[in-house]
């Protein structure tokens, strides 16, 4: 319960330009990893963990440097990573992916769960909407994440997006503003100042 007020606070907040938005460029790559180790390390912790699950990582080899609000998109990974291990089958393989393009990094994350229905795709980040209200139930949640991962990545510059198969998975896309950097141009700018 108090985690739904929470969020709904935090939505409050979004929806009224309260939020504050504390920007600093970051290694994405290491970001993404330090996520990822953290949801590893919760299932070596655990001796009788209720779900086994491999995260494969597909990195590009270059560090991209982005600007965001670790804390907030750290959220937004965290609600992403937990859905695609608690909506995979015992044993599954979430497979994270991050590449760039001429001017965005793409992080993906895979699930091997039972997907979405085409029909449902278009509402997945609506508040407090669930694909399967009994399933729901049962996996606990409160609705509200994928909406707050909408408002932040949005608030970010961004976009996120899922694209589904039923009986074969989700993949959710998040696209984040990228300017090409040297790591001559990173202590140039601190030079300047």
């Amino acid at each position: 319960m108090i985690r739904m007020i929470n969020e709904l606070l935090s939505l409050s907040r979004m929806d009224s330009g309260t939020t504050r938005v504390d920007m600093e460029l970051v290694n994405i790559n290491e970001m993404f990893n330090y996520v990822l180790d953290r949801f590893d390390m919760i299932l070596k912790k655990d001796d009788n963990p209720a779900k086994y699950y491999t995260i494969k990582r597909e990195f590009t080899k270059r560090d991209l440097w982005v600007e965001i609000d670790t804390d907030k998109f750290t959220q937004v990974l965290d609600n992403i990573m937990n859905n695609a291990i608690k909506y995979s089958p015992d044993g599954g393989v979430v497979t994270c992916r991050l590449l760039e393009t001429h001017n965005q990094v793409i992080i993906s994350i895979s699930d091997q769960g039972l997907g979405i229905p085409r029909a449902d795709l278009g509402h997945v980040f609506d508040r407090f909407f669930r694909v399967d209200k009994a399933r729901s139930r049962a996996q606990g949640g409160t609705g509200l994440g994928l909406a707050i991962s909408k408002e932040v990545v949005q608030m970010l510059g961004g976009r996120i997006w899922v694209d589904s198969v039923e009986g074969k998975g989700s993949t959710f896309y998040i696209s984040l503003p990228y300017e090409p950097y040297e790591e001559e141009d990173l202590w140039d700018d601190d030079s300047q100042a």
